[in-house]
């Protein structure tokens, strides 16, 4: 389905739904504003209390990747839980601006906050996060304070040995769009003349509007981009979505997680200075209806994951959870005196984000915020997985352009996209379909870990590509498309062939299975060599390579039902076969 719609109808979604409405709060300035007036309503400290000592995740090794996190103030002690060792950085929220000198009107206890002393004895980066949200052009119209700012967050860093400062600057209008640039560029400047290796980096909107932030200028000045890829449906949002979408959830609003990582690789900044911002936490909309999508009835509120995990009303129990087919994205529905949708991250489709960040080689993640997921340590065993070098390796893996699996892929689009699987062994891809648009839009595939590698094969156009080999254990996709027509794309499988079984597996063709992932049953469409045979072998095989045979019942229209109920939460293989015709082969994922 092609995402090209009318421009006023999508002027209108986009000021509707979308995260940069008019009045637009992001979770950063919502639940700062939050916890300041709870702080001065209760006269607390700032120190929360953990909820108790957590196991610890067994590290793999080293981080292979940056993991960026921001410490937000009320967060308290639960820096105690913290897992160093998977934390390559931390960025203290924040250095609160006064528009009119350049001071703090707060600096949330920097000058002696025990969370930093402990980050730099655990080898972990510090940056000092200072941020503007409202009176921009007091503050960018005024040359003094701009100055005083900037000498500020240099004392400041060198105060305490840090290792660099991260702008967050939000709601800017378009008239301050020049002045908030050249501020950057001149803070960058400064700082790297001070302090040589201290980083400058800026909190990044998942959705440039207007342009109002110049990437590719900012890109020859900054260190990296935390680029802030939630919120894109927001507390004030009319519609219910996912927080942080990986593919979008409805053909009439495309941004999301994969075309934000698309805008900014467009735009020129290199892969490795790409950090995507993931959400630790929920919104929860009053909805029309329990199913997604639905209109609001109201504002959202926000949930840390660990509320969520805990479960104390009941409400995010198993039976009220369900997984958006189009975005992947996880939520609880549930009637409370009316319909509620909770839209969170779960383990599953946090992975699939990072599983993007490892193929098109980012520079990792920066989380928001850290202290949310206390008492749980998932997303911990999360990051040592896919982050560290002893990790689990992805052997079998379903694969998307942009678009996901309903949508058409974005237009501007440049990346590259690498796949790997265990070492000594070869990866056979199966292509389902490949629509793209012909003489404009087109796909590479090289036999190795990047565009050096010989080329396998380009593709443009609407016909099949026959199966891959890798000759390793490597296989890298380049993907380029124009600035306007798209088509609906690809989607391929990938499994991992031990050596000696090569000459078995050339027969390996791909197979259709939906709902995936999937909670108690799957849907496979036969192909038409088997609808007339009376029995073919279906074989479902776990990530450990152990068979399980389960019963297929036949249904009309070339389809077979299979239970899934039994199988734990994880990775599988699908293989259907019979003597004559050989295999066909799928993978789904289990949720529970």
């Amino acid at each position: 389905m092609c995402r090209l719609m009318p421009v006023l109808l999508l002027l209108f979604l986009s000021s509707t739904i979308i995260a940069q409405d008019k009045g637009f709060v992001s979770i950063h300035q919502l639940q700062n504003e939050h916890y300041k007036q709870l702080l001065t309503k209760n006269s607390a400290p700032t120190e929360g209390k953990s909820i108790g000592s957590i196991g610890k995740t067994e590290v793999n090794s080293d981080l292979q990747k940056r993991v960026f996190g921001y410490h937000p103030y009320w967060s308290g002690d639960k820096y105690l839980n913290y897992q160093w060792e998977l934390l390559s950085d931390l960025s203290f929220f924040s250095y609160e601006v006064d528009p009119a000198t350049g001071n703090p009107v707060t600096t949330h206890n920097w000058e002696n906050a025990p969370v930093i002393d402990t980050a730099i004895t655990h080898g972990v980066k510090v940056h000092l996060c200072v941020t503007l949200f409202s009176d921009h052009a007091d503050f960018f119209g005024n040359a003094q304070a701009k100055q005083t700012l900037i000498d500020n967050i240099i004392n400041l860093i060198e105060m305490r040995g840090a290792h660099g400062v991260n702008m967050d600057v939000e709601a800017l209008p378009s008239s301050q769009s020049e002045n908030f640039n050249n501020f950057i560029i001149d803070l960058s400047i400064q700082v790297h003349d001070a302090l040589p290796d201290a980083e400058v980096s800026i909190a990044a909107p998942a959705v440039n509007w207007s342009d109002k932030f110049d990437i590719p200028l900012l890109n020859e000045y900054i260190d990296f981009f935390m680029v802030m890829a939630y919120d894109y449906y927001w507390s004030g949002a009319t519609e219910a979505g996912p927080v942080s979408p990986l593919y979008s959830m409805v053909d009439y609003y495309s941004y999301n997680f994969s075309k934000t990582i698309s805008y900014y690789q467009h735009e020129g900044v290199p892969a490795e200075k790409i950090l995507t911002g993931v959400p630790y936490y929920a919104y929860q909309w009053p909805t029309e209806t329990g199913v997604a999508p639905s209109a609001t009835t109201g504002s959202a509120t926000a949930y840390t994951y660990s509320y969520v995990k805990n479960n104390s009303s009941g409400n995010y129990s198993l039976s009220n959870k369900h997984r958006e087919e189009n975005s992947f994205g996880p939520y609880f529905a549930f009637e409370d005196g009316g319909w509620y949708q909770c839209w969170i991250d779960d383990v599953y489709s946090m992975g699939e984000k990072y599983d993007i960040v490892n193929r098109r080689g980012l520079g990792g993640i920066g989380i928001w915020a850290l202290g949310y997921d206390d008492g749980y340590t998932d997303f911990w065993d999360l990051i040592n997985e896919k982050f560290t070098e002893g990790g689990e390796i992805v052997q079998a893996d379903t694969l998307y352009d942009s678009g996901g699996p309903s949508w058409d892929y974005n237009d501007r689009e440049n990346y590259r996209y690498t796949i790997t699987t265990i070492p000594g062994s070869h990866i056979h891809l199966a292509f389902s379909y490949l629509n793209l648009e012909e003489g404009y839009d087109t796909l590479w595939i090289y036999d190795g870990p990047d565009t050096t590698s010989p080329l396998v094969n380009f593709y443009n156009g609407d016909s099949l590509p026959e199966s891959i080999i890798s000759s390793g254990n490597t296989l890298t996709f380049r993907f380029k498309s124009d600035n306007a027509t798209t088509e609906a794309g690809w989607r391929a499988v990938y499994d991992t062939l031990p050596v000696s079984s090569i000459s078995e597996q050339n027969d390996y063709r791909s197979l259709e299975v939906f709902p995936n992932p999937a909670m108690d049953y799957i849907w496979i469409k036969e192909p038409a060599l088997f609808i007339s045979k009376s029995q073919v072998n279906v074989v479902v095989v776990s990530s450990t390579g152990k068979e399980l045979k389960l019963s297929a019942i036949k249904e009309s229209q070339g389809l077979l039902k299979l239970n899934i109920s039994e199988l734990p939460q994880g990775l599988f293989i699908l293989k259907i076969s019979d003597w004559e015709n050989g295999v066909w082969i799928s993978r789904f994922t289990t949720v529970r």
